[in-house]
């Protein structure tokens, strides 16, 4: 039996392309940007160098950014259990790189704030995944380039808590 060749995009240079207009299947679409998306994560994550577990250099991240924070508040961030944003909490203490302070407001709350250790440690892993990202983007076309920049805020959106 011969072998078929595949369709050909007879599409004229710089037209629409018939396969990039229609509407992808949604469940074809979220399995394929889970496995593109996860894959990102772990070569960012390989650029860290740094020996911090995943779900630490997140919890530092996030205190970082948006810190200080109650335990409440940081384990709704990062949308973990109590008792997991606690135990990473603690790890990160006992490197010197987050401090438990008594909320100003109200002594019995604890808020979570990064230390001069952790944001040396932020700033660090922060220029080597973007020196790394900036290298990668550097190899794409303009075209690429402008269309990974549209998809920005549809990504950041899928992050964003539900609001059910």
């Amino acid at each position: 039996m011969p072998a078929t060749a595949a369709p050909q995009d007879t599409a004229p240079a710089g037209g629409p392309r018939p396969d990039r207009d229609a509407v992808p299947d949604a469940p074809e679409l979220a399995g394929h940007l889970r496995v593109v998306v996860a894959r990102l994560a772990r070569i960012l994550r390989q650029q860290d160098q740094s020996g911090l577990a995943p779900t630490l250099l997140a919890t530092l991240t996030t205190v970082g950014r948006s810190g200080p924070l109650t335990l409440s508040e940081l384990a709704a961030h990062e949308q973990v259990a109590p008792p997991t944003i606690t135990k990473a909490v603690r790890r990160l203490e006992e490197k010197g790189l987050v401090t438990r302070r008594s909320d100003p407001d109200d002594g019995r709350v604890c808020r979570v704030a990064v230390t001069a250790a952790g944001r040396r440690h932020l700033d660090r892993s922060r220029r080597r995944r973007t020196a790394w990202l900036t290298t990668r983007l550097g190899e794409l076309d303009a075209a690429d380039v402008r269309r990974l920049a549209d998809a920005i805020d549809v990504l950041e959106a899928l992050t964003e808590p539900e609001t059910r």
